[in-house]
Order: C-alpha cells, then structure tokens, then sequence
C-alpha cells in the first residue's frame, strides 16, 4: 500500500512538473510548450489578471501554481517575488542587498537574470559588484544557502544569464573581458589578471563542483541549453565569442568538444536543441551576424551547410517547431525556414497595433500559436506553420524585453511594470 502511494505521488509530481516552465524559455529552453486554449487577444475576456511587477526583465517562471520573478526594490535591493498563479496574489518576497555596478540603463536592470525552480528548490543567479553570486531558496521563500562570490566578472552592460540547474549542478557564467576599444573595464588593477569561466555548483549546497576556465572575450549573456548523449551522460552546451560553441561535460566541466573558437561578434541570444541539432547566432548591435549550425547525432559537432538568410536576431532566441525554424530579428522581421536547411519559407514584417515593432524578447510557441511580446508594448499572434498568418495584435501597458511563460491553458507576459495572467476567463479548476 505504502509504495502504491508513493508510486502514485511520484506519478503526480513527474507530470504536474511536465507542464511547468522551470526556467527561462521553459523546456530545455525551447519556448515551447504542450498545452492548448491560449488566447490570441488581450482584452477583459481573456486578461486573469494583472499585478505589479516592479522594475526588472527577468522572464517569469512557473511551478504548480507559483509565478516567480526577479525585481529591483530599490536603489540597492532586489527581490524574489512569488505570485499565485490562480489570482495574481503575492505569495511572499526575499529581498537581498547588493552592490551597484556598471550598466546599460536602458536595455539592462540589476534583475535581468530568470530564476530556476525545480521539486525542491528556487535558485537566482545575478551579480553584485564585481562577483557572480547565486543563492537558493525552498519553495516558501526561505534562504536555503548564498555563495557570493562564485566568480569575478568584469561589467559592460551588467549581466543576463539565467538560472540552470540539471541533475544537481547548477551551471553559472562569468565571461567577459578587460578591456573594449582601448577602454579599461576594470575597476581594480587585480582584475586585469582574472580569467573568464563556467561553474557548477553542488545545487543542495552552493559549493563549487567545478571549474571550467576559458579565454577572456566580449561579455556573454546565452544561457545554455543541456545535450543527453547516447550512453545518458548529460553536457552543456555554451556559446561564446573566444571559445565558439562548447559541449562540457554536466558531471566535471570537462570540455567534450569545440567548435569554431573564431567568432568575432556576441552571443546573446540564446541557442536551441532539438533532434540533436543545434542552432545559435552571434551578432553585434549592428553589423554582420554569424551562426552555428551544428549536427550533434555521433556526439561531436559536424557542421551542416545552411542558408543564412539577412537580419538574423541578435538579441532573440530561435524558436523551433516541428520542422520549422522561427527567426525573430531585432527589427520586427520574422523568417520562418527549414530547420535544418535555412531554407526561407517566408519573410515577414511583425507589425504590432500602431505599425512596426521591434524586439528584445524572444519568441514563445503554444496550441499552435507564436506569440511576440515587442519593445513597444504589443502582444502579437502569428499562426504556427509555413505560411505567415497574423492571428492578432493587442497592446500591453508598456514594453516586453522579457520573454512570456506558458503554462496550462495561461501565458504570463511581464512588462515594464505590469505582470499579466491570460487565459480563457471562466476555465474549470484542473
């Protein structure tokens, strides 16, 4: 009787957790989710809820019926918020101190970078000063453990990459360099001396597992995405200028393979994996892009031929469905083409409700709906498929840089100050 129940509580956890969005770009980062009834319009019929979320663009995540976010509270404070999901009613809040560093004002917050959440655990990843720091908190909010200085980092724009945890590691990034057109970025003569690095941490307490030290290059803002190889070891996958696109190992940060340590433009947006194909671009705010198109079947990259069509993005993610490929530009044209080809299907303008938008956020896909959240405040719709269809475009109260969560028949969408619930009003209770 007793394993019975515990069977059947395991059953329970395994496929409630099946449709949460544990991390940024939900399911290994794909932006894709299994759900249906998500609306195409914002409007009273269809708008939950709607909360204040404070100043911050790190991308919602979701457990069971928790919303959790990063914000900035005040000039040196910020915080893990936790909603409900069902009402908008804020569940608790942990507010540490931190320490000013440099920034982009505009395009950057010191509450850029998505949490992580799993059965047991929230975990943050930010930095504070010139450190990486990450900490951990159970599911009610209570500090569970703080490592503050995981790794020195040298600012340009600040920091963005999120949370990871995979199998009890949890993955940080501190890549950067010390100088930019003759430009020192330092702030201590020390650092000059500091080298850019991958870490994992034991995710029950915070310590270091290990250590993967690379050269120094522009700042890295991707979060990585995680590869199961054949035998079932697990490797990250990170793209960065200096060291191109790296599969290491989750267990020792042993670097498997490399790829093309030659780029010589950003990575920002971050890659995506799907039937062991890997795709990621790297670009600049203006200039040529370049991209890794990458065949990872036998274990090591093989690059594929693929068409690289104008204008690829360089702040949003690559979206994949099926196979199709979703590339969403900074400008507001989307290109939808063969996965694995590059192939151009189609290429189009994503106008928003007062004409031409532009994007920081990275496209999201549910029940066969492509939503694009843009710098202007719209909430556009485009039909999942080969053929462009726009479904619909609603305003929103101020602009989206961070990325929508999908959960069960809901999209939680954050602006600038605003985090909004919509779904169908009048859905019966799972």
């Amino acid at each position: 009787m007793k394993l019975s129940l515990a069977l059947a509580a395991l059953f329970a956890l395994t496929a409630h957790a099946a449709t949460d969005w544990s991390r940024f770009r939900g399911p290994n980062g794909s932006g894709v989710a299994e759900t249906t009834g998500l609306p195409s319009v914002v409007d009273d019929s269809t708008t939950l809820w709607k909360v204040e979320s404070g100043r911050g663009w790190s991308s919602p995540i979701l457990w069971g019926d928790m919303v959790v976010i990063t914000a900035e509270t005040a000039a040196n404070k910020r915080a893990v918020i936790a909603f409900s999901s069902a009402n908008g009613k804020e569940l608790w809040r942990h507010e540490e101190v931190f320490v000013p560093h440099n920034l982009h004002k505009t395009y950057n917050t010191f509450a850029s970078s998505s949490p992580f959440i799993d059965a047991q655990r929230i975990y943050i990843n930010w930095s504070s000063g010139p450190d990486i720091q990450a900490l951990a908190l159970d599911h009610g909010g209570k500090l569970l453990w703080r490592n503050d200085k995981v790794a020195g980092y040298i600012h340009e724009h600040g920091t963005g990459v999120s949370a990871l945890v995979v199998d009890g590691v949890m993955i940080l990034r501190s890549e950067f360099d010390v100088e930019k057109n003759g430009k020192d970025l330092t702030t201590a003569p020390e650092q000059r001396e500091w080298k850019s690095c991958i870490v994992g941490l034991d995710a029950a307490t915070g310590k270091q597992v290990w250590k993967h030290e690379m050269p120094n290059c522009l700042n890295t803002f991707s979060t990585p995405v995680v590869h199961e190889l054949k035998g079932g070891q697990k490797e990250i996958i990170c793209a960065n200028t200096g060291s191109g696109v790296m599969g290491l190992d989750l267990k020792t940060g042993k670097l498997n393979w490399q790829h093309n340590p030659g780029y010589s433009q950003r990575s920002l947006g971050s890659g995506v994996l799907s039937d062991d194909f890997y795709f990621c671009t790297f670009g600049t705010g203006g200039g040529v892009k370049e991209i890794a198109a990458l065949d990872l079947k036998s274990g090591k990259p093989k690059p594929v031929e693929f068409e690289i069509p104008k204008g690829l993005p360089y702040v949003p993610s690559p979206l994949v469905i099926g196979e199709h490929m979703y590339l969403l530009g900074d400008g507001g044209i989307l290109r939808c083409v063969e996965f694995k080809t590059g192939k151009v299907l189609y290429e189009e303008r994503v106008e928003g409700t007062t004409g031409s938008a532009k994007f920081f956020s990275s496209p999201v896909a549910g029940d066969g709906k492509i939503f694009c959240a843009s710098q202007q405040g719209d909430l556009i719709v485009i039909k999942a498929g080969p053929k462009f269809e726009k479904l619909a475009a609603s305003k929103l109260d101020g602009p989206v840089n961070s990325v929508p969560a999908i959960g069960d028949k809901k999209l939680f969408v954050r602006t600038a100050t605003s985090l909004y619930c919509l779904g169908a009003k009048g859905q019966p209770v799972p």
